[in-house]
């Protein structure tokens, strides 16, 4: 049988058939990411991927044509930007659709609000134990101000209002602080990357400045548009980071993963401000201290010194009297007949004894005692004897030559 020969819009039209009679009329929850979203009128248009191991693996568009499905949705997680969405996790109720002009499609007709936020707050968990496997959670913590903050780095949007508190707050007090502002997006999924930026331009430059601290202000009375708080990268950066970071990003609902590796966590740009000036208030208070405590010290040097001077003035003439007495009566003590006679006496007694001493190892004195004594050939007496030599031996009233022949070993 010969296979007929078919026009486009014939085979299209076989191959909607075919669909909406079979699956056209089911419902599926799927689960994807959003790799890009677009909005036309009140119309919503997505790609939804699935990625395995940082990999896209699989491709889908899909369709929201009913506008309340996406604006619940976001008035549910505190979502003002669409763009938010980009690269999160979504479960979807879908229903797959093919179009003769548009081919497959899915119609999303409901977005999971509860699994959103456990997606959220599960990669919120898994950044946190990375950056603390990392042992860099608490680094930028422990980079505390101990000296007054003057040259502050701030990270802000781009309306000066954002910030308006902050600056005035500051300006209205009994210091000087000099600010110098990095613009930057703090709202939206593209903010994470911009304050990444600017923290790398303000560590290029910190030196140059004199910064001492980094503050990232934003200026919102909500707690949207502030899942870039939790980015990895962002984090990851400021744990590291050479300069202490304090952030005020307007939300009180939760606290988010940069409010909890900065140095200082403030929920307001004022709560912010008050807070460098109470470090300052307390420095302040502290020199003050150090002041009063070295300022009492030196009085009371003084004060001591003062009285140890008038004791040793009041004591002084009683104090030489006793020693000029002490040594009169030690030189009328001091006899210098007595002391040489004493020592003439000592040194008597001393030739006596190195003469009789002398006298009675005479040589003459031994051979009174009939001793012989034995003589080397230059009148030496020798006590030791070698064999075959022969030696001169004196006795009392003889000379004579002797040669040794045997020497005897007494055990």
């Amino acid at each position: 049988m010969e296979t007929p020969i078919l026009k486009l819009s014939q085979f299209l039209d076989i191959i909607k058939w075919q669909f909406d009679e079979i699956i056209w009329y089911y419902t599926y929850i799927v689960e994807a990411e959003i790799k890009s979203i677009k909005q036309n009128r009140q119309f919503y248009y997505m790609e939804l991927v699935e990625i395995q191991g940082w990999k896209i693996v699989d491709v889908a568009k899909a369709n929201i044509f009913n506008p309340s499905v996406m604006t619940s949705f976001l008035r549910e997680t505190n979502i003002w930007n669409i763009q938010e969405l980009v690269w999160k996790k979504l479960l979807l109720t879908v229903r797959p659709t093919f179009h003769k002009t548009y081919n497959f499609s899915v119609n999303i007709t409901h977005i999971n609000t509860d699994f959103f936020v456990w997606w959220l707050e599960k990669k919120k968990k898994e950044t946190i134990k990375e950056l603390k496997d990392r042992w860099i959670f608490y680094n930028n913590k422990s980079r505390d101000i101990w000296t007054p903050t003057f040259n502050i780095a701030v990270i802000t949007g781009d309306k000066s209002e954002w910030f308006r508190d902050f600056e005035t707050i500051l300006k209205e007090s009994w210091y000087k602080y000099n600010l110098t502002v990095f613009k930057s997006l703090v709202h939206g999924e593209k903010a994470s990357i911009q304050v990444l930026e600017q923290l790398k331009k303000i560590n290029l430059v910190r030196e140059k400045n004199d910064f001492n601290l980094v503050a990232i202000i934003r200026w919102w009375g909500w707690s949207d548009g502030i899942n870039w708080t939790n980015d990895l990268q962002l984090c990851k950066t400021v744990c590291e980071y050479e300069l202490p970071v304090m952030t005020a990003v307007w939300h009180t609902v939760d606290q988010s993963i940069l409010d909890m590796v900065s140095c200082y966590e403030c929920k307001t740009p004022s709560e912010a401000s008050k807070i460098l000036i109470d470090i300052y208030d307390e420095f302040s208070e502290n020199l003050d201290s150090d002041f009063e405590y070295i300022n009492n010290c030196i009085h009371d040097f003084r004060n001591n010194y003062r009285l140890e001077l008038k004791n040793i003035s009041k004591n002084l003439p009683l104090l030489i009297s006793r020693k000029i007495r002490w040594y009169k009566q030690k030189l009328e003590s001091f006899n210098i007949d007595k002391k040489l006679k004493y020592n003439v006496k000592y040194l008597q007694n001393s030739i006596e004894y190195i003469y009789n001493n002398i006298k009675s190892n005479n040589p003459d004195k031994i051979l009174d005692k009939w001793y012989n004594l034995i003589f080397d050939n230059k009148w030496k007496v020798i006590t030791e004897y070698e064999v075959w030599n022969k030696y001169n031996m004196k006795s009392k009233n003889h000379e004579y030559m002797i040669e040794v022949i045997e020497k005897y070993i007494k055990n």
